[in-house]
């Protein structure tokens, strides 16, 4: 590969804009993945993941912009030529092939000859660790089994992009953790450029060279996972991307402070979007695990239940002016439902935003599991 050719993206999408009926999907996406890279897509549903990656694969084609793959235009060119193969989150095998001939069937589509598929077919095997399987049949594998011959079969001919639609999804705990250990492996061992998408947070900021947030069509924010996670653009990338608690609160005509849960905070000059906001109402955010419980601090609170996780604590809290934060504490505090506790955070942990701003979804952060899932819980009555 020249050095042109490593400069010049894998996928690069420019204007693309979508609409079924009167709805708007995609509103003017410009996209960049370099080769070698992770991009990780999350939003909610209907947020036009989906309908990206398909423009991307050539299932489905823009109404407006284009759609360049390795420096080539390929707006119109139909799937079956496009560099690119997808890993569906329902396998998409063929029952009536072996497993061999589903991770055959690319080359086959392509008009490569059998004996030059068969070397192909026992790499790509080799490389998800299924070569013993190679005659059985697809009914009598297991859902891992099945994901790992579907990733084979997108790999098989080393397309310049692999587009993962879930992958994960239909896979127990156990499975998922294993499948995206290998999906990393593989990505690090083959220099392979992915688009992911999930709805899994956790496996977004493990596995992302970058995260997209997509929202009604648009991209929210692109970057590095910390950098999206810690450095929020909007309340709803804040709120979608971790639990967060939400104060209401108020920037003083200084600047320099912030009125919230009876008290006044100062404002760090790094907090997002501080430098901008004007004086009056606030919306503040702040992640539960940076929240920390102590014999002194900038809130006095009332502790009114708590999930005990062993390593750690889900504490929920009510402070004045029915300021409801919830904490996790980790390792595990032994403040106990009743309780007069003290909460304080950095300054920069604040995540500040225009007090009418949307937050998005509903957070995943009341008290933060189930009872079932949790160890131990107290609650006052």
């Amino acid at each position: 590969m020249t050095q042109d050719e490593s400069s010049t993206p894998a996928v690069e999408l420019v204007g693309v804009r979508k609409e079924f009926g009167e709805r708007t999907i995609l509103d003017g996406i410009d996209l960049e993945i370099a080769r070698g890279e992770v991009l990780v897509l999350v939003g909610p549903s209907g947020s036009g993941k989906s309908t990206l990656l398909k423009i991307v694969s050539g299932i489905e084609t823009p109404d407006a912009g284009e759609v360049w793959l390795s420096g080539e235009c390929c707006t119109n060119t139909p799937p079956y030529r496009r560099p690119v193969h997808t890993v569906f989150q329902n396998y998409a095998l063929f029952p009536h092939l072996d497993v061999a001939g589903n991770v055959a069937f690319p080359l086959a589509v392509a008009g490569m000859p059998a004996s030059r598929r068969q070397p192909l077919v026992e790499q790509a095997l080799g490389w998800v660790h299924m070569q013993r399987h190679a005659r059985r049949r697809i009914d009598a594998l297991s859902g891992g089994e099945k994901q790992r011959v579907a990733l084979a079969r997108a790999l098989v001919d080393r397309p310049q992009c692999v587009l993962l639609d879930e992958p994960l999804s239909a896979l127990d705990p156990h499975l998922r953790a294993g499948t995206l250990e290998l999906l990393e492996e593989l990505q690090a061992e083959l220099g392979l450029t992915y688009l992911f998408i999930t709805h899994d947070r956790e496996e977004a900021l493990r596995i992302g060279h970058r995260i997209g947030v997509l929202n009604h069509g648009r991209l929210e924010q692109i970057g590095p996972p910390e950098e999206v996670y810690r450095r929020p653009k909007t309340a709803f990338v804040a709120s979608f991307l971790g639990k967060i608690n939400w104060l209401s609160g108020v920037k003083t005509a200084s600047g320099r402070e912030l009125e919230i849960c009876g008290c006044h905070i100062p404002i760090a000059s790094q907090s997002a979007a501080a430098p901008g906001l004007p004086p009056g109402p606030v919306k503040v955010g702040l992640r539960p695990e940076d929240v920390r419980i102590g014999p002194s601090g900038r809130i006095q609170a009332r502790v009114v239940s708590r999930l005990f996780f062993g390593d750690s604590t889900t504490i929920r809290v009510q402070a004045a002016g029915d300021c409801e934060l919830v904490v996790d504490q980790r390792p595990a505090s032994d403040a106990a439902v009743g309780d007069t506790v003290w909460l304080d955070w950095s300054a920069d942990a604040m995540h500040l935003f225009a007090g009418d701003e949307p937050e998005g979804p509903a957070s995943d952060i009341a008290v933060g599991a189930s009872p079932a899932e949790a160890g131990v819980k107290e609650q006052v009555p």
